[in-house]
């Protein structure tokens, strides 16, 4: 693995901060922030034709250019096609095209983050040899002009950085990748929050940082740090605890939460497609998050739409998912007029 040189690293910041305004010290002087604006978070698409995927978040591209406030732009939090993972190479290619000419639609810009189910064939459930020349994420980068699957840019003084969290690693079975941002990339992670010192920042991952679903389901294998977090976290953390971080933007789990801890915003946003687009998941709908910002100010909200799971024939899974959470919701009614018609007899 290559790191970088920091002399180098340096320099380079400094010359692509010329034009941004970062003095030579490489401290930016603090700017006016007057400008409001908006933006959203993406995330969890899982874009295919199977289930009228493609239809259905064609309904999110006219919910999001609905709002009210329109956003200045849109982050996306990665698993933005059903899956490179396990699919066939033909369908995952057609899976990024629909969903690119989707996404066409926005009448706003939009920035990737990579998530685990956009990079082809590095699974052991591959559809692929595992010396196939196209595993990895180029296939996904190249469709979107991508020159590096973590980067960063500035939108009215304040920053924004996407991360890769998902790190490249061989294993028994070939190619394969590990939930984790890795050395270099946090190196490189702390030298352009430094380039960017005094600007409010805010942060994108698809694996998140802090995840809750173990505590959640009362997981005696705690889940949460089973596939659900990067393994560098503690990291990661204290390089952004000592910036001007304001949030980081998380996805995979489809469970939105809000945590914060040492003055940093930890936000999953739902799903888009819910459950892969076969019903809502764990109660909530298809929906995305909106920030809007004022001076320094960061505050967001949830925005569901509404969407039929087109269901295939061979979705028994799916369809028992959905009469289990029925049957859940409806024996919570039934505890609920029990307990509020008791009699508490102290």
């Amino acid at each position: 693995m290559t790191f970088f040189n920091r002399r180098e690293f340096i320099k380079k910041v400094a010359i692509a901060g010329a034009g941004v305004g970062i003095p030579a010290s490489g401290i930016a002087s603090a700017p006016k922030r007057e400008d409001a604006f908006s933006f959203l978070h993406l995330t969890d698409a899982h874009v295919r034709r199977k289930r009228k995927g493609h239809l259905g978040y064609a309904t999110c591209v006219e919910k999001v250019n609905g709002l009210p406030r329109k956003a200045d732009f849109i982050l996306m939090g990665g698993d933005q096609v059903f899956d490179g993972m396990y699919t066939e190479k033909e369908e995952y290619l057609d899976q990024i095209e629909i969903f690119k000419s989707v996404s066409d639609g926005f009448e706003m810009p939009y920035y990737h983050c990579i998530g685990n189910h956009d990079v082809f064939g590095r699974s052991a459930r591959r559809k692929v040899p595992a010396d196939d020349p196209d595993i990895g994420k180029q296939l996904y980068m190249d469709a979107f002009g991508m020159e590096s699957p973590y980067y960063s840019f500035n939108h009215k003084d304040w920053h924004f950085v996407i991360l890769d969290s998902l790190l490249e690693v061989d294993s028994d079975h070939g190619p394969s990748q590990t939930h984790a941002f890795g050395e270099e990339q946090l190196e490189w992670l702390r030298f352009d929050l430094g380039a960017n010192y005094g600007k409010p920042t805010v942060i994108v991952t698809h694996i998140a940082a802090f995840n809750h679903i173990g505590q959640m389901n009362a997981s005696p294998d705690l889940l949460a740090m089973n596939h659900m977090v990067v393994s560098d976290t503690r990291e990661f953390r204290h390089i952004i605890e000592r910036h001007h971080v304001k949030a980081v933007l998380q996805g995979h789990s489809h469970v939105p939460e809000d945590y914060e801890f040492n003055g940093i915003w930890y936000l999953t946003s739902q799903s888009v497609s819910a459950a892969w687009w076969g019903g809502n998941w764990k109660g909530y709908k298809p929906g995305f998050t909106q920030f809007h910002v004022k001076g320094e100010e960061l505050s967001w909200e949830k925005i569901d739409f509404d969407w039929e799971a087109q269901l295939e024939p061979e979705d028994d899974l799916e369809r028992d998912r959905i009469r289990e959470y029925k049957t859940f919701q409806a024996q919570q009614k039934r505890l609920l007029e029990e307990e509020r018609d008791s009699v508490y007899s102290g």
